[in-house]
């Protein structure tokens, strides 16, 4: 079996999405979903609705008076953040784990995966985009596919750095050379097996090339310069990390400015401290039926 027919057979022994984040997704699909039902769910995961009312209680999100409720919580997150934080909240622990072939970790990991999708989601308000669940939820994830490929490309660590050394190409190209497969591919299979929508998977996959995407997408792109503008920033910077810079054509796509990038990086500092917050101390949402 070769590297990549190993690395490929690791997705299915990757932990399941937990029973609580796929009812969730499913019911924040439907475009008619109320706020009573998303409640109903949630009730009944003790510590996932402690994230939730930390969360309407923050001051992030504006909050301006106390919240007391489950129900009053979700009218007051609306249905994004409900989902942007459930999710967050149930695979906590899988972003936490060490990836020593990437020079990262769990707390590296965590925190530049949580940094990027603050990121995207600060970028999405500035161009009022409108999936902005997609492009949070898709940089939250979007390095998933370093937890399976980190022993491989610590493996090859040597041959992968030469050829980028050598041939000045980015450190995923030198990964599909060397393993025949990328992190961003093995993380678009794990979202594929836990039934994500296809926008949101392939935020996921094309992460690093947005232009290997079939169309231009803007979700894609938020995420992408997301990411590079986080790693640019020194969160979350492995041995892969110095050799990333946004896809101008992205930029271009988005008309976005330097004045939108400097802002949200402003914010980024605020924002990522108030977040993870409400993620890191209040109680970790139970995970069983993974």
């Amino acid at each position: 079996m070769n590297a990549k027919d190993q690395i490929v057979s690791k997705v299915s022994s990757f932990p399941t999405l937990p029973v609580m984040a796929g009812r969730l997704l499913t019911l924040l699909n439907k475009p008619d979903v109320t706020g009573a039902e998303i409640g109903k769910v949630i009730q009944f995961d003790p510590a996932l609705a402690a994230n939730l009312m930390k969360a309407a209680n923050s001051v992030y999100l504006g909050s301006s008076h106390e919240v007391a409720s489950i129900s009053e919580a979700v009218f007051r997150l609306g249905t994004k953040w409900v989902f942007q934080i459930a999710v967050s909240s149930l695979i906590y622990s899988n972003l936490r784990r060490p990836v020593g072939g990437y020079d990262l970790s769990g707390e590296d990991l965590w925190r530049h995966s949580i940094a990027v999708a603050i990121t995207a989601d600060l970028i999405s308000r500035q161009l009022n985009h409108k999936d902005v669940g997609v492009v949070f939820t898709g940089g939250l994830l979007h390095d998933m596919g370093k937890i399976i490929m980190g022993e491989y490309v610590g493996e090859s660590f040597e041959e992968i750095q030469k050829l980028v050394d050598d041939e000045e190409i980015s450190f995923e190209e030198a990964e599909r050379r060397v393993l025949g497969i990328d992190h961003a591919e093995i993380g678009a299979m794990v979202a594929e097996n836990w039934k994500f929508p296809v926008v949101l998977t392939a935020c996921i996959r094309y992460h690093h090339n947005p232009a290997a995407a079939p169309e231009p997408n803007q979700s894609i792109d938020i995420v992408h310069i997301a990411d590079a503008l986080c790693l640019m920033q020194g969160y979350g910077i492995g041995r892969d990390g110095i050799s990333y810079r946004p896809d101008p054509d992205a930029v271009t796509r988005l008309n976005i400015s330097n004045s939108i990038l400097e802002l949200v990086t402003s914010q980024l500092v605020t924002a990522l401290e108030e977040v993870d917050n409400v993620i890191k101390e209040a109680p970790v949402a139970q995970t069983a039926g993974r």
